[in-house]
């Protein structure tokens, strides 16, 4: 979402707000970014969408600054199965992700997280 997401920063700007709990998402759909980044698409609703755009007006009014690319208008929801899928694989890897799909899933917590720097801070429930 961000080269950098300050934890504090976001837990303060996130404070009360159950960041995505209870909300189902229907993953009926794989994707593929550029740069080998495997994902499931999940189906927009209109809660999933007000809820992304509180997350970003909250964001947003603490100085929280995120890419474009996740902005509300132009985000794509998804949910990443793998960053770096080696090319001779890709092909393989949406067949296997089309053959569990569809799924149904409840988001039950969140984190501000940073796999580069080892950072994952969970959001209290």
């Amino acid at each position: 979402m961000a080269r950098t997401l300050p934890p504090t920063a976001v837990l303060d700007a996130l404070a009360g707000l159950p960041v995505g709990r209870g909300l189902t998402l229907d993953l009926d759909y794989v994707g593929q970014f550029v740069g080998r980044v495997l994902w499931l698409g999940v189906t927009p609703t209109a809660a999933l969408l007000d809820h992304h755009r509180e997350v970003h007006d909250r964001l947003d009014a603490a100085g929280v600054q995120g890419w474009d690319l996740y902005r509300p208008g132009r985000w794509v929801p998804h949910c990443t199965i793998s960053m770096r899928v080696p090319n001779p694989q890709m092909a393989h890897a949406i067949r296997r992700c089309l053959e569990m799909l569809p799924v149904r899933a409840t988001v039950v917590g969140a984190s501000v997280t940073d796999h580069a720097n080892g950072i994952a801070e969970p959001l209290p429930s």
